[in-house]
């Protein structure tokens, strides 16, 4: 038997002035061994000779033909290594800390394997543990505190609980932070690393951290753990790993043993077809006709005179294709705001540009008369009598990509204009005033400084689903820059009236009214953090959804049954792209596919999925190139998910 166990094989570490966290779990057998490389600052293995001893001693229990130490929340189980011989410890520019683990249950909060961190006061320096979501976090601050100087990284792969890995961090001053699981690179930062790890007098701790260990406690096993001051490539790490037999790839997020629903595609080469936006109608009220845009060419920007065809797919002829007209007001994110008019059996409106003017057209598919008013428009009231726009004129030279080329914005040169904003467009007559300006959003007062020297814009408009409020975001840059330098979301009466701020803290993005009085929102809050969060118009109300399952920023919606949300993601290091369900009530998550997004779909020109749903809530459209013959429309059925919702999990009794 003891020829066959695997040992904890040490790793020839040899970058020099280069800090690298390794979490080493210990498989097949692992008992003592020398570190994971060369000449470690600390190096830790138990056996029973040298069982750590003392009141928050973990229990040395058998582990895979060697030891391990069990390490349990109740009993806040901890080793202090305090700051090493000779402040060994104290380590400020090149760090490795290795540990073998195995996750006995899943932990309640964030959970440190190994830890210099927050102990004493402004005391952090690095940390390296894992998460609800069963993601590994490793942190690294250089000031103390969690600020700018701060900066952590979560794995793209998750932990099972009762499975063995090599789990991998590394840490380059200044260069780049990396997480490893198995050998499999599992994430990589390489934006505002810290240039050095704060020097802090907090101990390094192996397992819980004092403090609330009901909470935050490590619930599993510890087979060692090493500190090294050098980092280890990419090849060293996937070859030790090999060594370890530790070769079973890490479970993903998008693991599910159920199988996808059915997809298919409705459109088809050689032009290319897409839809746009996910907040706007695609389907007519009968669920037959499905709209689209088609063009001729992709991977650059519109020019003035690119001119698509709009149309729509009948479902029930073939999937046949309709034209319905053109337009030369349009972008590759939200096309040219195409949608069904809510209300209307028949009648479809979409921008265009007519001379020096964006303009709307308005058209019966049935008996094909179509009528223009002089306005654009971005969202529609629910009874379809009414819109709102922003100046497509501004969107375009603030944010290229979501507005119209071909007319320049007479303010440009205006910080605020005040006489540009939203226009309230009413679509039986043609027309439109300004309800909110500029000038009058930048006087409001921003939480984290003066924005009157910014260059605003107004973004991403949606009426409420009983037609009474507006939501829109305010955002801004510094003048002759570009990009997004903050954001606020606020709301307002139809006529612009009752101004509320309604997220103040600069980082709101996709969004979606779940009723007449709550919006859907990815953004950040200082008491909640980042995730979708659900706000309370004109309140300070907030509650986070989707908690540990939809932790990824996506295009949002609520079906017509408001217990399920229809979601996406962007596409991750392999490029692909996850639109998904989620069960509000049991929290539970169906994946609706996983779609290739090739390298050339990037920037302004990308093909996010945008799901859209059908109204009986049983189809989805999304846009995606993942076919090989450019983007297409392509439908997929859910109506099996959402006729069978999972139950909620039986209460045990206590």
């Amino acid at each position: 038997m003891a020829q066959d166990r695997r040992k904890i094989a040490a790793l020839p570490f040899s970058v020099a002035g280069v800090a690298c966290i390794s979490i080493l779990s210990a498989a097949y057998g692992a008992s003592s061994a020398g570190g994971p490389g060369d000449d470690p600052v600390a190096a830790h293995t138990w056996s029973p000779a040298n069982a750590p001893k003392g009141q928050h001693a973990p229990k040395l229990v058998p582990f895979r033909g060697g030891h391990a130490l069990r390490c349990t929340p109740s009993r806040q189980t901890r080793i202090d290594l305090g700051q090493g011989r000779g402040d060994s410890l104290r380590l400020r520019g090149a760090l490795m800390l290795a540990v073998v683990v195995q996750l006995e249950a899943v932990p309640k909060a964030k959970t440190p394997f190994i830890s210099k961190w927050h102990c004493r006061q402004d005391g952090r320096s690095y940390e390296l543990g894992v998460q609800p979501d069963r993601r590994v976090f490793f942190a690294v601050s250089g000031s103390g505190v969690y600020d700018k100087k701060a900066r952590e990284i979560f794995s793209d792969h998750l932990l099972k609980v009762g499975a063995c890995y090599s789990i991998v961090g590394v840490y380059e001053p200044g260069k780049q932070m990396a997480v490893y699981i198995n050998g499999v690179p599992s994430g990589t930062l390489r934006s505002r690393v810290p240039d050095a790890i704060f020097d802090s007098e907090t101990p390094v701790l192996l397992g819980n951290r004092p403090g609330a260990e009901t909470d935050c406690g490590f619930d599993g096993l510890l087979a060692g753990a090493w500190i090294h001051s050098a980092a280890a490539k990419k090849e060293t790490v996937v070859n030790w790993t090999k060594e370890l037999d530790l070769t079973e790839p890490p479970e993903t997020e998008f693991d599910d043993d159920r199988p996808l629903s059915p997809c298919r595609a409705i459109t088809r080469g050689p032009k290319c077809h897409w839809f746009g936006y996910y907040d706007k109608l695609e389907f007519d009220p009968s669920c037959r006709y499905v709209l689209g845009m088609e063009v001729d060419f992709e991977h650059r920007s519109p020019r003035p005179d690119d001119v698509i065809k709009v149309g729509m797919v009948d479902l029930k002829d073939n999937d046949k294709w309709i034209e319905l007209g053109e337009s030369r007001a349009w972008c590759w994110q939200q096309g040219c705001m195409l949608q069904w008019r809510p209300g209307s059996k028949s009648e479809v409106l979409w921008n265009d540009r007519q001379g020096d003017r964006f303009v709307c057209h308005i058209l019966d598919v049935t008996t094909r008369k179509k009528r223009t008013i002089p306005h654009p428009v971005y969202t529609v009231s629910p009874d379809g009598r009414t819109a709102c726009a922003p100046d497509f004129r501004r969107v375009q030279d603030t944010r290229p990509g979501y507005g119209y080329r071909g007319l320049t914005d007479p303010h440009r040169d205006d910080l605020a204009p005040r006489d540009s904003g939203i226009f309230l467009i009413d679509l039986e007559t043609g027309r439109s005033k300004l309800i909110v300006s500029l000038e009058d959003v930048v006087k409001i007062p921003y939480e984290r400084g003066d924005l009157t020297k910014m260059k605003h814009w107004f973004n991403h408009l949606l009426i409420n689903t009983d037609g009474a409020r507006l939501e829109f975001l305010h955002r801004w840059q510094p003048p002759g820059k570009s990009g997004i330098a903050g954001t606020r979301m606020l709301t307002c009466n139809l006529d612009g009236s009752d101004l509320y701020v309604l997220d103040p803290h600069g980082q709101t993005s996709h969004f979606i009214w779940r009723d007449a009085t709550h919006i859907l929102a990815w953004s950040w809050h200082p008491k909640l953090g980042s995730g979708f969060i659900l706000y309370t118009d004109k309140s300070h109300v907030v509650d986070i959804v989707g908690k540990g399952v939809m932790t990824q920023n996506g295009h949002n919606t609520y079906l017509p049954d408001a217990d399920w949300i229809l979601n996406d993601t962007y596409p991750d290091r392999q490029r692909r792209q996850h639109p998904y369900l989620y069960h509000v009530p049991t929290g539970e998550r169906f994946w609706l596919g996983h779609f290739a997004s090739p390298p050339e779909y990037r920037g302004e020109w990308r093909c996010d999925t945008h799901p859209r749903f059908s109204p009986d809530g049983k189809m989805v459209v999304v846009d995606s190139p993942h076919g090989g013959n450019g983007r297409q429309l392509y439908l997929i059925d859910i109506s099996d998910i959402v006729t069978n919702p999972p139950k909620p999990k039986a209460k045990r009794n206590p």
